[in-house]
C-alpha cells in the first residue's frame, strides 16, 4: 500500500512537472488548474521547473526577467563564436530575478535578484533565449551545432552533492579569459530559493584575505573530484596574471561554499 501510495504522488508531480514545460511565457506563470502567480508590470517568465521535495510537494521555482531587451545575433551559421557569446548566443538583457512558488496557492514565497559578478551596482544580467550546443548552457544533443536553439537554463541537478538535484547554475564569461559562475537552488531547510555564497580565502605570497563572493571563476563548469569537492586550476599567466589554484567544499549546514583560491604570480 505505501510502494503504491509513493508511486501515485510521483506520477502526480511528474504530470505537474509535464504541466510547468509546455505552459508560455507571460505576467503569470500556469501550473495546471492551479492559481497563476503574478510578477508584475513588464515581468517576461523565461522558464519554470517543478522541485520534486518530499518536504514541500508543492513548491516550483521561476526564472523570469522585468522588461528584458532582445539582443538577436544575426550571424551566418558558418561564422564562429567571439568569447562572450559563449554564454549569450542571442540573449535578453535586464533585471532577472529567480521566485520560490507555492503552486497550490499561487503564493510568491520569496524572489531573488540576480546581479553580475563584474557590475553588481547594475541590476542587469544578460541570458540566452537562443544558443549553440556544446558550451556552458545545455542543448538538446540532437540540435544542429551550427544553428542556435533554445537553452535549458533551470537545469536542476545536485551540483553541491547533497543528494538533491535542487539547483541550477548561471555562466558569464565577458570575455576569453575568466568565467563566472554562480549557483541558485531550493533550500528545503529555509523552504526559500537561495543563491549559494562562496566564501573565499584569497592567498597571494604573504598577503592573505577572506571574502565572500556570489560568484567563482569556473567552479560550476568544472567537475568535482567528490560530491562536494573541488580542485582544479587556471591559468591567467599567458595574460599577465597568474596561475590560479582552487580547493572548495560545500558546507551543507551553512548551506554556502567555502575554500581557498592560492595565486602564483606569473613571470
Amino acid at each position: 500500500m505505501r510502494k503504491n501510495a509513493f508511486n501515485n504522488r510521483l506520477a502526480s508531480q511528474l504530470v505537474k512537472a509535464l504541466l510547468l514545460t509546455v505552459v508560455g511565457c507571460s505576467t503569470g506563470v500556469s501550473f495546471g488548474q492551479r492559481v497563476a502567480p503574478k510578477f508584475g508590470k513588464g515581468a517576461v517568465v523565461l522558464e519554470k521547473k517543478l522541485l520534486l521535495s518530499a518536504k514541500q510537494p508543492n513548491r516550483a521555482l521561476v526564472l523570469w526577467m522585468i522588461d528584458p531587451k532582445k539582443n538577436p545575433r544575426e550571424i551566418a551559421n558558418d561564422e564562429p563564436y567571439t568569447c562572450p557569446d559563449y554564454t549569450r548566443g542571442s540573449y535578453y538583457s535586464g533585471p532577472v530575478r529567480v521566485s520560490l512558488i507555492n503552486t497550490s496557492t499561487g503564493e510568491i514565497l520569496n524572489t531573488i535578484k540576480v546581479l553580475s559578478d563584474y557590475e553588481p551596482d547594475n541590476d542587469s544580467f544578460d541570458l540566452p533565449y537562443a544558443i549553440r550546443k556544446g558550451y556552458y548552457y545545455h542543448v538538446a544533443s540532437s540540435a544542429n551545432d551550427a544553428v542556435e536553439h533554445t537553452p535549458t537554463l533551470i537545469r536542476l541537478r545536485d551540483y553541491n552533492g547533497d543528494g538533491k538535484p535542487f539547483e541550477f547554475a548561471l555562466f558569464d564569461a565577458p570575455a576569453c579569459m575568466g568565467l563566472a559562475t554562480t549557483l541558485i537552488g531550493y533550500s528545503e531547510t529555509k523552504d526559500r530559493v537561495i543563491q549559494y555564497a562562496v566564501r573565499l580565502e584569497e592567498i597571494e605570497g604573504t598577503k592573505h584575505s577572506t571574502t565572500t563572493t556570489m560568484w567563482a571563476d569556473y567552479l560550476l563548469a568544472k567537475k568535482p573530484l567528490s560530491p562536494g569537492l573541488w580542485k582544479y586550476e587556471v591559468d591567467y599567466r599567458g595574460r599577465g596574471g597568474s596561475l590560479d589554484h582552487w580547493e572548495i567544499r560545500y558546507n551543507a549546514a551553512k548551506e554556502q561554499f567555502e575554500g581557498t583560491v592560492t595565486r602564483i604570480p606569473g613571470d
